[in-house]
């Protein structure tokens, strides 16, 4: 008797259009399953109950609440086929303020499908001198992290340092990094048109969201390379990137003629802005590492990367050189190391190759997908 193989049914607290990166992710994997041939279902809140994206089935649910898990599980119940959900975990996306205790020990009590889940984050941080309450959310939410685990037939984890928030289940888990959400075939024309605009200058660029604790990094790296290097422009991409120019320009109006912040713009267009960059500049206060989707569009895209190693940057980034790893916290060596690639062209140009050759072999969706269709479970990727 041949075995079914089951029906993949996406479990997401987000999915386009509402923003967020869960929600891309969500939705690229969602298209590369089906793309590979896998019958495809998303279940997310969503005011429509039934939509199509090509030949992946979109469920709307009302939430993830006690009440809504009765229609959700009544809807499973309708649906044909042996079923594998495979939940993206993130507890505040399922409501109640990232205690959906209901969510978890539903997961948990379920024994009809098989269920595979990917911790994007697995629970809120311990502090010493951060409020008792977010101690006990902390807390809570391992807890929480242990239920779905503790019924998941495959536990995976966006990075590694997330493992030792999964207790017993650390060593089960497998690494499956968050590949670029955006297009990498872009057009030398399209390229040539964004420098037109912005300036034939040497071209620094940075992609991200323009947090407060990355922005303390950028800030004094953007100036300290904008005063040195007269004839650079930098430009911010992302929705804040305006928003973060505007600030600058208050605090530092001598290099404000040459920092540009186009918005939000299509994906297709970001990618074009970013290839068209000389260098980019992506500090992050815990360290790059394979949950950082802004820097895997660079990766992808063969883009030379200054970063910062942290807490959460994986060993084998230390070792690949496939970017340039400083510090966290040192502006200077982070201004200097991009100058020196902007002056340097074989040797930027030599570590966009090997960047993106370290992305294609470690974060991008090809990889993931082998190790979701594989016929067995497979050994530890050799940076896990």
């Amino acid at each position: 008797m041949v075995e079914k193989t089951p029906i993949w049914h996406l479990v997401s607290g987000e999915y386009p259009p509402e923003p967020g990166g869960v929600s891309d992710y969500t939705q690229q994997l969602a298209r590369s399953l089906a793309a590979a041939g896998e019958s495809v279902h998303v279940w997310t809140p969503s005011p429509f109950p039934v939509r199509q994206d090509g030949s992946i089935t979109i469920h709307g649910v009302p939430g993830f609440g006690p009440r809504d898990l009765r229609e959700f599980s009544a809807e499973l119940a309708s649906s044909p086929g042996p079923k594998r959900l495979f939940v993206q975990y993130v507890a505040p996306t399922f409501g109640l303020r990232g205690v959906n205790l209901a969510f978890c020990l539903w997961l948990a009590e379920r024994t009809i499908e098989e269920l595979w889940v990917q911790f994007h984050e697995v629970a809120h941080g311990f502090g010493l001198h951060q409020p008792v309450r977010y101690n006990a959310l902390a807390l809570v939410q391992r807890w929480m992290a242990q239920l779905v685990a503790n019924r998941a037939q495959r536990v995976f984890v966006s990075v590694p340092g997330w493992r030792r928030q999964l207790g017993r289940h650390a060593d089960r888990s497998e690494v499956l990094p968050i590949p670029s959400n955006l297009p990498e075939d872009i057009a030398r024309l399209d390229i040539a048109s964004v420098r037109a605009r912005v300036g034939p200058a040497p071209l620094v660029g940075h992609f991200g969201t323009y947090g407060r604790f990355v922005t303390e990094l950028l800030e004094p790296a953007m100036v300290i390379l904008l005063r040195r290097v007269p004839d650079a422009r930098f430009l911010l991409l992302g929705r804040g990137g305006p928003k973060f120019a505007e600030a600058l320009a208050l605090s530092f109006p001598d290099v404000a003629s040459r920092i540009a912040a186009p918005g939000a713009l299509e994906a297709a267009s970001v990618s074009t802005h970013l290839a068209a960059c000389d260098v980019l500049m992506q500090p992050y206060p815990d360290g790059i590492s394979g949950r950082r989707t802004t820097a895997m569009a660079g990766l992808a895209l063969g883009r030379p990367i200054v970063t910062t190693r942290g807490h959460l940057t994986e060993q084998e980034w230390r070792t690949s050189d496939a970017v340039v790893l400083l510090p966290v916290g040192r502006a200077a060596e982070l201004a200097e190391a991009a100058i020196r690639l902007l002056s340097r062209q074989s040797e930027r140009e030599a570590l966009g190759d090997r960047g993106r050759v370290w992305y294609r072999d470690n974060f991008s969706m090809s990889r993931t997908l082998r190790l979701l269709l594989s016929p067995r479970f497979p050994s530890r990727a050799s940076w896990d």
